[in-house]
This record gives structure tokens, sequence and C-alpha cells, in this order.
């Protein structure tokens, strides 16, 4: 059998397709296969669990990595304001850099994504972002995929967004928008 979405052979007993993620269900050759949302894939298939478990996995480890930097630099910039200008200096120059954090952490990805096709996180689990070309996204692509993770509330209804708009269990919203997806190599 072969994949209805992008051609590909499918291994005996596959119920996604190892290339692009489309659902394979029961489907036969020659015969259209029923769609399935990203948010069925992930109730029905462990691959998809474990690919999703994974993402997130990798994510923490980057959010650890960033954020560990930004807060020993917040706390050197920070606490001597604490000592000289008082608490409410403290808490403009805390609030104004807990904002930058979030830029801060979407730079981080979009950089990672656009120059080597994955961040730290995801390269411990041998994950990569590709454009729809195959490569590595662009600076715009890898951008506008990551802008969500400027907050957690916005990353998390891209997630389930996502999942509940495409056939397949690889894509965010903002990948879908982009044309990325991310895979393993």
């Amino acid at each position: 059998m072969f994949c209805a979405k992008c051609g590909k052979e499918l291994p005996a007993g596959a119920t996604f397709c190892p290339s692009c993620g489309a659902p394979v269900g029961g489907a036969t050759p020659g015969q259209p296969q029923a769609p399935m949302s990203g948010i069925d894939a992930l109730t029905r298939d462990s691959k998809a669990q474990q690919y999703w478990v994974e993402r997130l996995v990798a994510y923490i480890i980057d959010a650890i990595i960033v954020f560990v930097v930004l807060a020993v630099i917040t706390a050197l910039i920070a606490i001597p304001a604490l000592f000289t200008g008082g608490a409410t200096l403290f808490g403009a120059i805390f609030g104004g850099l807990a904002f930058l954090w979030g830029i801060i952490f979407v730079l981080y990805f979009t950089f990672m994504e656009s120059s080597g096709g994955a961040s730290i996180g995801k390269r411990a689990f041998h994950l990569k972002v590709v454009s729809k070309t195959g490569g590595n996204p662009n600076f715009a692509e890898a951008f506008v995929r990551n802008i969500s993770k400027i907050y957690w509330l916005l990353l998390l209804l891209d997630v389930i967004i996502g999942l509940a708009l495409s056939k397949g269990y690889q894509e965010k919203y903002s990948d879908h928008i982009m044309g990325t997806k991310v895979v393993r190599p």
C-alpha cells in the first residue's frame, strides 16, 4: 500500500504514514480512507501519543535552557534595583523583563529552527522542523510557527486547533498555516 497523501510506500500494519503522518486507517489500495483529525489520531495511535510526549519534553528542555539563562540575567539586573531604587523600580524592571522573556523565547526557537532545523530539545529526540520544500524553514516560517510560544495558553490553543483541523497528528495550527511540520529525519 501507498500513502494517499504523499505517495510513499507504507510498512505492513501501519496506521499512519511514517513520512507525512497521514492516517492510513482500514483503507485498502485504491479505496479512499475516511478523514481522521489529529485529535482522533492522538486518542487512537500510540505513535501519535509518543510523538507529542517527545515534543512536550523537548519543549520543556528548551524552556529550562532559555529560562535559566534569562533568570540569571534578570537577577543581575533586578536585584541591584531592589536595593537602589526600591520595590517600585524592581517591579517595573521585573515586569518589563518578564515580557521580554516571551519575546526572547520565541526568537530562540525561530533562530534555532531557521538555522539548524531544530532546537536543542528537538535534537535530543531526533526531531526536525521542515518546510514544505523539505529543508529548514526560513526565518519568517520559523517565526510564525513559534509566535504562539510567547504565552503558554496561546501555544496550547495552537496545538489543539491544529490537531482538530489537520488530518495528521504532526501539525499545530501555525504549522498548517506555514506549511511546516516536525518530523523524524
